[in-house]
């Protein structure tokens, strides 16, 4: 993708290449190839892999790679066809391509070609660890085959985020999160267990992260082409590798969905919904949203952006990592090892006359300040916190250090919100199993609980058997109202608070939750899960 659109050139990624796996470039052509080396490996391998034998040097096959990972990857395969030693060259690919379908390359397979070995033989004569059924043909040739098939079924399935996982005695697993819920992928275990390693170095090299660094945390971000449809969009993925006892363990969270990013379609309610388009819509202020991770923050945010982005506004953000790429907006990647923090380029903002300013997350004392004064001086502040409810912000920002006056002043609105997955409308079914009494602890009046039937999850084609098909965003939005403006300056308790805001129409999330269960959306378990 990159060398289509011409950001980089083939010595930019072979430069890379050798710095990142410290192995020696060579510049490689047909001419070079020695029929005594180029013999020794099938050409289906050779083909295959883009691994090209060209030299010995005494015992030592010399092989031209463009990349190492496909090497690593079949090592033990070229053990049956070369017992000495091997020396990886880094190669451009179109060096590689080109000698593969070079007159010389040809010539020297049609004299020497071996005869082919089983594809399912090592060469200890065991058999090589392949992926199950389900695992396409293309996807067991190789590393970089398994890790496309990976990410484009965890797309396929709908999955937020991808888990790869080790354990001891060489177990590995992979997860995806679906709906919310982490399911084992039993179909890629035996293929992983048997090249984890390799998987695990594919994807940090994706992720433009240090193959050689296994002792520390790293972040990054990868693209992958999805292939669904003839036009293979490019698909984010924020990519981690955190090290474990047992090894790197890997999360990537898919970053799909930004074209379709529309606010009134991600389940406001009406009156919360023109709340919110009131708040962005004003020349200044700040609003939050809040929530645990994996609850859609990000998704309501940028949905809001888009809302509002429109040639005539500024709008520039601040993100660690930038999440979804919108045309117009000005996104800058926060790296806190060169001093590229949330708060240093806040203070740039602040100088590039922008109307409205992202920040990814308020994380200490110093951001909010900051946050809060661009909110007094003019700019349209948007950011996220970490609390459990949009009353429960307020206290934070005051227990941060900010004076009352400051949020008072500089708050707009609150959105905290939870994701919980939606009954599959084909298969639900009463529960008999939920009395009066669970109702009753749900928050439900004892008349309502006699009267309340709620649905539960059954399974069948339509959801995959789970119940549970899609999933339902439930929201709370505080807007501060000058009543609660008072309050928040006189620096009222929590519970003053929410009765303040009750009067002035504030829904909790938990009113919002019973209200999806009388219409079958949530059922009991999901409520408790998510809510309780």
């Amino acid at each position: 993708y990159m060398l289509q659109q011409k950001k980089i050139t083939e010595t930019d990624i072979l430069n890379a290449m050798v710095k990142g796996y410290d192995l020696p470039p060579t510049d490689f052509n047909p001419t070079m190839l020695s029929s005594a080396a180029t013999s020794l490996i099938p050409s289906q391998i050779v083909k295959q892999q883009e691994v090209v034998p060209f030299a010995l040097d005494g015992n030592v096959l010399h092989l031209a790679v463009a990349d190492p990972m496909k090497a690593a990857s079949i090592a033990p395969r070229l053990k049956q066809f070369h017992k000495g030693g091997i020396k990886l060259f880094i190669a451009k690919l179109s060096q590689i391509d080109d000698a593969i379908n070079s007159e010389a390359f040809n010539e020297i397979k049609k004299e020497h070609e071996p005869k082919k070995p089983e594809d399912n033989q090592q060469g200890n004569g065991q058999q090589a660890p392949q992926p199950q059924e389900r695992l396409s043909a293309k996807a067991s040739s190789g590393v970089v085959e398994f890790v496309d098939h990976i990410l484009n079924n965890a797309l396929v399935n709908e999955a937020s985020d991808v888990h790869i996982e080790p354990f001891r005695d060489a177990r590995c697993r992979i997860r995806f999160r679906i709906n919310g819920i982490l399911q084992t992928q039993d179909m890629y275990t035996k293929y992983l267990v048997s090249n984890y390693p390799a998987v695990i170095t594919r994807l940090k090299i994706l992720a433009q992260c240090s193959i050689q660094e296994k002792r520390l945390p790293q972040d990054g971000v990868l693209q992958f082409k999805d292939k669904r449809n003839m036009k293979g969009d490019w698909i984010d993925v924020r990519f981690s590798a955190c090290p474990a006892k047992y090894g790197e363990r890997i999360v990537m969270r898919l970053l799909k969905g930004s074209p379709e990013l529309a606010l009134d379609k991600i389940g406001f309610l009406a009156q919360d919904y023109s709340k919110l388009k009131k708040a962005i819509n004003a020349p200044q202020g700040m609003v939050l949203v809040t929530g645990p991770t994996g609850s859609g923050k990000s998704t309501t945010l940028y949905a809001a952006l888009q809302t509002i982005n429109h040639p005539g506004k500024s709008i520039l953000t601040a993100e660690d990592p930038v999440e979804y790429y919108l045309e117009g907006l000005g996104q800058v990647q926060a790296n806190e090892q060169i001093g590229l923090t949330f708060t240093s380029i806040l203070r740039s903002f602040l100088r590039q006359d922008p109307e409205v300013i992202l920040v990814g997350e308020i994380r200490d004392k110093e951001t909010v300040e900051i946050a809060i004064k661009a909110a007094l001086t003019g700019h349209l502040l948007l950011s996220t916190l970490h609390t459990n409810d949009a009353i429960s912000t307020v206290i934070r920002l005051l227990n941060m250090g900010v004076q009352s006056f400051m949020v008072s002043s500089a708050l707009t609105l609150i959105v905290s919100q939870r994701l919980a997955r939606k009954l599959c409308t084909n298969c639900r079914v009463t529960d008999d199993v939920v009395k009066p009494i669970h109702l009753v602890q749900a928050g439900f009046s004892k008349e309502e609980a006699e009267k309340v039937k709620v649905a539960k999850p059954k399974g069948c084609e339509q959801c995959k058997g789970t119940g549970y098909k899609g999933r339902q965003g439930i929201y709370e939005v505080l807007e501060n109202t000058p009543d609660l403006a008072e309050a928040i300056l006189n620096n009222a308790q929590a519970h003053e608070l929410i009765l303040i805001a009750k009067k002035n129409g504030f829904q909790t999330m938990a009113k919002t939750g019973r209200d999806y269960l009388l219409k079958g959306i949530l059922s009991m378990e999901e409520f408790q899960r998510v809510l309780s």
